[in-house]
């Protein structure tokens, strides 16, 4: 091994000397190249001197790293400079928010710490869907908004065949922030809407989106981390594909009050024996049940099963949409249809049968009775598949103000047709009139009291039948008054915008209508009479001073 040279020694520290003054006075390049040169003029003497050596590559390996980490920078620098610059105008590109392709937001990220909802305090109320949570669809099914209409005084709603998609997302709500469970939820629809006056959302300048307890979340477009739930409201889209959202700044509270619904229901049972006892009578007595008596009886039955499911549903507080809805509004429905059948069938008696001395045998009588049977069906259930088609509740019209176009479109099916059936009634019994008076005028009842002039055999004018078919005229005439004024009385609670005492006691006459139904079919003289009859051992009992004719055995059912 040769000896230490100190010459060499002193070299390599005055070079090291040098480097350092270096450093201090050029740039980070020109350091690490002049380091990487010491280095390598020392790499002979690195032989002798281990512990130089070590120090000497210790400082190269630090210079090199601290030139790579500016180099590194520094193309990052130029990296930004030359990218586009942000349009923050877009909110679309907001990082907080991801649109799907129908327009809602259905997920918030969020752009400050923390990054999740984890952290974040849980809401104390959750949206938590149950069997009666609903998506408030604002216009039918089929029909869309006509926002831009040029009379707004006119319908909102317009036939359409733009779909209806809205996509409905489950979340946890936290404070200021929201957790999409990315959960596949669906919901029925509610049509109409409940506001009275309302703010107006746009898809293409608000954030809203439906929860799956069918409740509105509207977030505020200038902060991402904000957001109010919404109970009372309603979305559509219109013609052009545009989803709109309509919040409520005063709701309307389209029922009576819960005092006046049960007192309403209360009056409605009380008229429900009346009317079963009035459909027995007319089923179970021979001299009753004729065709006139039949479709009496099924008229009263729709009545009284109508008037039990109203009432229940109004005494206990029941659901009224759904299926619920739909069975009440046929079976009422299904009362003024036969109504209807019942004036008709006086037109024909007086019209046909009595002038023409026709007389229907049992078979042709249940076949009359079987088509009014068939007209009373399928009217009303033509009605129905309308309103469930649509979307629309079924619930007719008691207990509800129609406060809002949305209220009043939902009972399209149900108050247009009634008033169109009442009307056509009151058209039938003015004709029944003019027939009578044409019986009169013809002669039919003095050729029944002259004596045969030959001995050909002439048509006899059925003269009990004819008061029989006066008498149910009557009757008939007094009910259609009583139903058309009721049905007034309806139309005024329906229709007012205020909370007036007379409004219940609209409702009050409209529930006794079983009541006015016994009263007439059953308590005039002849009905009396006969019920009378039946009742003591059917004809024991002894009736005097009677102002009509005895009842014949034979009396044609027709």
């Amino acid at each position: 091994m040769k000896p230490l040279n100190w010459s060499t020694v002193l070299n390599i520290f005055a070079c090291l000397a040098i480097c350092s003054s270096s450093l201090l006075h050029t740039t980070v390049a020109e350091e690490a190249t002049s380091t990487i040169i010491l280095a390598t003029e020392s790499s002979t003497a690195s032989e002798n001197v281990n512990e130089v050596t070590t120090d000497v590559m210790e400082n190269t390996s630090t210079t090199a790293t601290t030139t790579g980490t500016i180099a590194a920078i520094s193309s990052t620098a130029e990296s930004l400079s030359t990218r586009p610059p942000i349009d923050t105008s877009d909110t679309s590109q907001r990082p907080s928010i991801q649109r799907n392709s129908l327009g809602f937001d259905t997920k918030l990220l969020q752009t400050q710490q923390p990054s999740d909802c984890s952290q974040r305090e849980k809401s104390s109320i959750q949206p938590i869907p149950t069997l009666s949570s609903r998506l408030l669809k604002c216009c039918p099914l089929g029909e869309n908004l006509d926002i831009y209409r040029e009379n707004q005084s006119d319908s909102m709603c317009e036939n359409s065949g733009m779909s209806f998609e809205p996509t409905i997302i489950s979340a946890v709500l936290y404070d200021n922030c929201i957790e999409d469970l990315e959960i596949v939820t669906t919901l029925s629809y509610q049509i109409g809407n409940p506001c009275n006056s309302s703010f107006q959302y746009d898809d293409g300048e608000d954030v809203f989106f439906v929860l799956q307890d069918g409740s509105l979340l509207v977030m505020d477009i200038n902060r991402n981390d904000s957001y109010t739930i919404e109970k009372n409201y309603c979305i559509d889209v219109d013609k052009s594909g545009h989803m709109f959202a309509f919040t409520c700044i005063t709701q309307v509270d389209e029922h009576l009050a819960r005092g006046q619904m049960v007192t309403v229901a209360v009056l409605m049972l009380v008229s429900i024996p009346c009317l079963l006892l009035v459909s027995y009578l007319h089923m179970t007595l021979k001299n009753l049940r004729n065709l006139h008596g039949l479709c009496l009886s099924l008229m009263s039955l729709s009545l009284a099963m109508g008037f039990f499911v109203f009432s229940v549903v109004g005494i206990y507080g029941l659901p009224s949409g759904g299926f619920i809805g739909y069975v009440i509004q046929f079976l009422i429905l299904s009362y003024y249809f036969w109504f209807f059948c019942i004036c008709c069938n006086v037109i024909l008696n007086i019209w046909y049968k009595l002038p023409q001395c026709v007389r229907l045998n049992k078979t042709w009588t249940y076949v009359n009775f079987g088509a009014y049977c068939l007209f009373t069906i399928i009217g009303p259930t033509v009605l129905v598949t309308l309103t469930v088609q649509k979307g629309l509740q079924g619930m007719p019209s008691y207990f509800i103000q129609g406060l809002t176009e949305s209220i009043r479109e939902s009972q399209r099916y149900f108050i247009p047709p009634v008033s169109t059936l009442l009307g056509l009634s009151f058209l039938a019994m003015v004709i029944s009139f003019f027939g009578f008076q044409r019986i009169k005028t013809n002669g039919y009842l003095r050729a029944e009291k002259d004596e045969p002039t030959s001995n050909a055999p002439v048509p006899q004018f059925d003269q009990q039948k004819y008061e029989d078919v006066k008498k149910d005229a009557k009757c008939i005439c007094l009910l259609g008054i009583i139903m058309i004024v009721t049905w007034l009385l309806e139309m005024t609670t329906f229709y007012s915008k205020g909370k007036e005492g007379y409004l219940l006691l609209c409702d009050m006459i409209n529930g006794l209508q079983g009541v006015f139904i016994f009263l007439i079919f059953l308590v005039v003289r002849r009905r009396r009479t006969v019920i009378l009859r039946w009742w003591y051992d059917r004809g024991s009992h002894n009736i005097e001073g009677t102002e009509l004719q005895t009842v014949s055995k034979n009396t044609n059912p027709s």
